[in-house]
């Protein structure tokens, strides 16, 4: 049914995986669609009362696709505001759903990926796994609503601190942020999900539907302005001679030169 994720329901859990492993999971513009086709379905089923989202193999997901930047840029073509905005229908399909979402974080959340996870209702992580904001490593200011669900989170000075200087949350300091439900082995992160999504079947799910509306409504109510608005910054971003020189400098192993 799907190109870039994996889908499968078994004892009301729909469990969605990001498969690409051979680019670390990172995003295509397929990806984002079918995450939010999917969402919409688990949403309107009656058989899926919670989903878990993760990756295959080493990362949950790297976020964007270095190699797409370095194609656009050879191609002289930009970031579109569209493209920015389907990142943003990506996190309401989420953060609406009436179906609560865990995100089980294997590896590496980077970028849009931390996004995505940020997205979620429940955080699982592996002992040894990270969540890396990775933007201003290709000199972004960022998408997936990722400033905006953040500082939510852990507040405006730390969430400067990430996503300026780009320093990882490790799965300790997640716990420590209060970001991350629980921090478990990374051998036993899949099961750790499963009893996770099973105590969520187990409890009344329209009231945490209701629950997850009047969350959305009332702690979220400028997310999709936000999207409007990082979507213009990003498309002017992709623009500038400072993500022209990030990209390059990732793909040939190197230290950027922002000339001044």
């Amino acid at each position: 049914m799907y190109q870039t994720i994996l889908y499968t329901q078994k004892n009301h859990i729909a469990i969605v995986t990001i498969n690409r492993p051979e680019y670390g999971n990172a995003f295509s513009e397929e990806t984002y669609e079918e995450i939010i086709d999917v969402m919409h379905k688990i949403n309107e089923n009656e058989q899926i009362d919670v989903a878990i989202l993760t990756g295959t193999g080493k990362y949950f997901c790297s976020g964007g696709d270095i190699r797409f930047f370095q194609k656009m840029i050879d191609n002289e073509e930009n970031i579109s505001e569209e493209n920015v905005l389907l990142t943003g229908q990506m996190v309401k399909s989420i953060k609406k759903n009436s179906k609560p979402v865990i995100a089980a974080i294997n590896g590496v959340a980077a970028g849009a990926g931390l996004g995505l996870a940020m997205a979620c209702d429940f955080i699982l992580m592996g002992e040894n796994s990270q969540l890396i904001p990775a933007f201003i490593n290709m000199a972004f200011p960022g998408d997936t609503a990722l400033i905006y669900t953040l500082h939510q989170a852990i507040g405006t000075f730390q969430t400067k601190k990430h996503v300026m200087l780009n320093e990882p949350i490790t799965a300790t300091l997640a716990q420590e942020y209060g970001i991350a439900y629980d921090v478990v082995l990374d051998e036993d992160l899949e099961e750790a999900a499963n009893q996770l999504a099973t105590k969520l079947v187990q409890a009344p799910t329209e009231a945490i539907g209701y629950q997850k509306a009047l969350m959305a409504e009332m702690f979220y109510p400028e997310i999709e302005a936000f999207n409007q608005k990082e979507a213009e910054y990003m498309h002017k971003s992709s623009k500038s001679k400072e993500h022209k020189e990030a990209v390059a400098a990732f793909l040939s192993k190197r230290k950027p030169d922002f000339k001044k």
